[in-house]
């Protein structure tokens, strides 16, 4: 936190000195003793509990307007994150045949669809400063998530891929050619297509 008017702060340095300088410009007393010892056995005369309170409740409103005169100011920073200049898409298999179950994680049997989801988030794990997008194909392609650096965003993404979502098929040149047609008018330096599939091309028109 930082102050526009820091210098406003110097006050509160005078506040301990108040009730002093009320006590010495005050209204004069009422009344005028002859002795001092007359006034002390006066019962009564001792700072009520209300009295300090009251005291306590201006120093603490007067030290309030002045840090408001001050003007605090919060300070925000702005992250910036730094990318590799890579564009990859990354068209994943959706097919029938990803049910199959021939392979092992964390000691249990899995599908292909399963390790394809888990090796793919490995990589984009490892992958930060990339944009990354994921089509998604079985008897057609579609785009499961555009190409992005929100990697949390994307795993979701990847998260929701299920088998059966759509027809039937393994329409490989139309997942390559999705993936292809996001990369095409973007500026990047590099981009790169990725294809995770376990079969052969028996569906779509390309």
């Amino acid at each position: 936190m930082t102050f526009e008017h820091p210098w406003f702060l110097l006050l509160l340095v005078l506040l301990p000195l108040l009730p002093l300088l009320r006590r010495r410009l005050g209204r004069p007393a009422a009344f005028v003793y002859s002795s001092v010892e007359i006034v002390r056995q006066i019962p009564g005369l001792a700072k009520s509990p209300a009295n300090v309170a009251l005291t306590f409740l201006r120093l603490l409103s007067l030290s309030l307007f002045i840090v408001a005169l001050a003007r605090p100011q919060k300070v925000e920073t702005l992250s910036t994150s730094s990318a590799s200049g890579i564009d990859i898409a990354v068209a994943i298999d959706l097919s029938g045949s990803m049910e199959s179950e021939d392979f092992r994680l964390d000691g249990r049997q899995v599908n292909r669809l399963v390790m394809a989801k888990d090796v793919l988030k490995s990589f984009i794990k490892k992958r930060p400063g990339d944009r990354i997008g994921l089509v998604a194909f079985a008897g057609r392609a579609y785009v499961a998530s555009p190409l992005t650096l929100d990697h949390a965003f994307l795993d979701q993404n990847i998260d929701r891929l299920q088998l059966h979502m759509i027809e039937d098929g393994t329409a490989i040149g139309s997942g390559l050619s999705t993936a292809i047609n996001r990369l095409r008018d973007l500026k990047s330096k590099s981009k790169i297509v990725i294809l995770m599939t376990d079969g052969q091309n028996n569906a779509g028109k390309i």
